[in-house]
């Protein structure tokens, strides 16, 4: 078994495996190999999960990346209703993967979906999901292409980067080349650069209403103990009027005996002396 086997077996299991994995591969290698595999980078928790997609549901990632090739082919024709439903059904996909990813956190989550994000925009980006060995998650700003340096544990296959690319990225080639005459290259950056930016915006909009729920839940839970605490002490405030009023009852007929007893110790008194 070579490097690139071994490495694809060891990026399909769990982050948390991975070094023990890791090591256990490289004592069952030769020297040259075990040294080479030792020097295989641990996946983020959202790299694993993407490479974990890759492997469990890759009609998942196929199906995003296949949007990818469909909105750079709808950029290049300038087909704004192909455009608007190309990136509605991004969310939708990036939605649908993000349920694929149980007990991930919210910040691994919204990596995940900044990696695929990438991967919709740029090929390279693509390729790297593709590939099923990722080490770090991507990130597109939405101008520059995507840095995929280090980003996957092993060059990426000439084969795997155009299984990541269908032949429709052909017709987009050739949608952009009939449309050069009609738009510069750099109109029709500043468009893709603009939407890119809303797409942006969007997703910090949305990452912030997430917080202000996350807020809400939080003060919602503290209210709730603060009426529970208000209903306990309601209770207590009842339960002490109650032995007010017995004290009160109490005291009174306390009062009462002793005014008797007074009174018997008087009469005692007088009928003392009448003896004398």
């Amino acid at each position: 078994m070579g490097l690139r086997e071994v490495a694809d077996e060891l990026y399909g299991k769990p982050a948390g495996d991975f070094t023990a994995s890791r090591n256990a591969a490289a004592s069952g290698a030769d020297k040259s190999l075990a040294k080479e595999i030792k020097a295989l980078r641990k996946p983020s928790a959202a790299a694993a999960a993407i490479n974990a997609l890759v492997r469990e549901h890759p009609e998942v990632i196929d199906a995003i990346l296949e949007v990818g090739d469909r909105m750079r082919e709808a950029f290049a024709a300038r087909d704004r209703d192909e455009i608007r439903a190309a990136t509605a059904e991004r969310q939708r996909l990036l939605q649908s993967a993000s349920r694929h990813v149980e007990g991930a956190s919210a910040s691994v989550v919204r990596e995940i979906e900044e990696t695929l994000q990438a991967a919709v925009i740029d090929p390279a980006a693509a390729a790297a999901v593709h590939s099923g060995m990722l080490v770090r998650g991507l990130e597109s700003t939405g101008v520059d292409q995507v840095d995929v340096t280090d980003a996957v544990a092993l060059p990426i296959d000439p084969d795997a980067l155009q299984r990541s690319a269908p032949a429709r990225a052909d017709r987009a080639a050739a949608a952009t080349k009939q449309k050069e005459s009609a738009e510069s290259a750099s109109d029709r950056r500043e468009r893709e650069r603009r939407i890119r930016s809303a797409e942006k915006a969007l997703e910090h909009a949305r990452a912030a209403a997430d917080t202000l729920d996350d807020e809400l839940d939080e003060e919602v839970d503290r209210r709730s103990d603060l009426e529970a605490e208000r209903d306990d002490l309601a209770r207590r405030l009842e339960r002490t009027q109650d032995e007010l009023t017995e004290s009160r009852a109490a005291e009174r007929e306390l009062r009462r005996r002793i005014t008797q007893a007074h009174a018997a110790v008087r009469e005692a008194e007088k009928a003392l002396r009448a003896t004398q």
